[in-house]
């Protein structure tokens, strides 16, 4: 059984993150598997199971001129940010590359920025898998809607969606991360009539291990006795991840009781310099021991997103025994525990919000959190139990007829 991965962009996304874990895992459970990639990058370029779609000079120029047309077009018609939309119109045909032909499943998990264009997927005659780890293979170019609300109930949107309906053929089996992302895909007019499955995204557990808060503050360089709480993403500042309500949840704290551990590309300090709280930024954070030890490091790690496919942070926090506070309804919901492991927050505002972080200090405090087996909760999602879940969809197709 052979799997091609399809996955574009840096190493250093989610997506690629994602589905590199998944081929580490399906290789260790010799599955023959490779990844289909367009960015090179120090650490991979050797692994001869990762395959570069622009390795050639002629094909590193035709990416550049992709990625620059869709930029171009973006910088015209969409506000900014514009990082999570994306076109799908411009990249290379999946199908002319050698190891598409060599493959029995093709496994799509990220497509767009100049890399696979979207029209080259009809042309596909083999089983496909295509993860979803977000909005966009049903929106009209947005990853999460709510970063575009007004693009996404205008006319061109309706055509984009339109045009990934014909795109889309009954041999593409689609897999969503998360209940809430499964939930969305079924009510989309661009899926109507697909079975949609739910398979969690996945962690490496190995990378995570309980420390004590004082030798992981030794590692961050931190010296507080205050409540640490940890707030965090690739984006941390994206309305999506309910940054303006945490600001606003910020202001309301006592700031004699907390400390703000902060990861990601974030550039607003004066907001959090005006507000007065004591914090430390890490910023990108790609050492898997400084990760490890700012999840344990912290009491409490507060996951404010409104629009959230998975989020796999906030599962790396319960594999160091963090609890979370999140939002109801979201997809982190379904896997915390009210008041166990975790805190659902029901209204999304910042009052609600500051209740919750306020209740779980509390709980710390009293020492109710010192063994709260966060880990039990996410143990499902360990790397190599989420590829033998992929490689039993994968015979399952290889057994149909199409």
């Amino acid at each position: 059984m052979k799997i091609l991965h399809i996955v574009g962009g840096s190493s250093l996304n989610g997506a690629y993150k994602g589905a590199n874990i998944l081929h580490q895992a399906l290789l260790e459970l010799k599955v023959n598997s490779k990844i289909l990639n367009d960015n090179p990058t120090k650490n991979n370029k050797e692994d001869k199971n990762i395959i570069y779609i622009n390795k050639n000079i002629y094909n590193n120029l035709i990416n550049k001129i992709y990625i620059f047309i869709e930029k171009t077009l973006k910088t015209l018609y969409l506000p900014s940010p514009r990082s999570t939309f994306t076109i799908g119109l411009f990249g290379f045909d999946v199908t002319k590359v050698k190891e598409y032909k060599d493959a029995d499943i093709i496994h799509i998990h990220w497509l767009n920025q100049g890399f696979i264009k979207l029209k080259s997927i009809s042309k596909i005659d083999k089983p496909v898998v295509w993860t979803m780890r977000d909005m966009w293979p049903f929106t009209g170019g947005s990853h999460y809607s709510v970063d575009f609300q007004k693009y996404e109930a205008s006319s061109v949107s309706k055509k984009m969606k339109n045009y990934k309906k014909k795109i889309y053929s009954k041999n593409i089996q689609f897999v969503a991360i998360s209940d809430w992302l499964k939930m969305k895909a079924e009510k989309s007019s661009v899926l109507e009539g697909y079975n949609i499955k739910r398979i969690y995204n996945n962690i490496d557990l190995r990378d995570f291990n309980i420390i004590t808060k004082e030798k992981a503050r030794s590692i961050l360089k931190i010296s507080t006795k205050k409540k640490v709480i940890l707030f965090g993403a690739q984006n941390p500042q994206s309305k999506r991840k309910g940054w303006d309500i945490f600001v606003e949840t910020l202001k309301k704290l006592d700031k004699s009781k907390y400390f703000l551990l902060i990861f990601g590309s974030f550039w607003s300090s004066k907001i959090l310099d005006d507000i007065g709280i004591e914090y430390k930024a890490l910023g990108f954070v790609n050492d898997k021991k400084i990760l490890n030890a700012t999840y344990s490091g912290s009491d409490l790690f507060v996951f404010s997103s409104i629009q959230e496919a998975f989020g796999k942070t906030w599962a790396e926090a319960m594999a160091c025994e963090t609890p979370i506070v999140c939002f109801n309804n979201t997809s982190i919901a379904e896997i915390i525990d009210h008041k166990i492991n975790g805190y659902i927050v029901d209204k999304i505002n910042s009052d609600e919000l500051k209740k919750g972080i306020d209740w779980m200090s509390e709980e710390i405090e009293k020492e109710n959190y010192s063994n709260i087996k966060a880990k039990d909760k996410v143990i499902d999602f360990d790397a190599k139990n989420i590829a033998k879940k992929y490689i039993k969809l994968y015979e399952e197709l290889l057994d149909r007829k199409y």
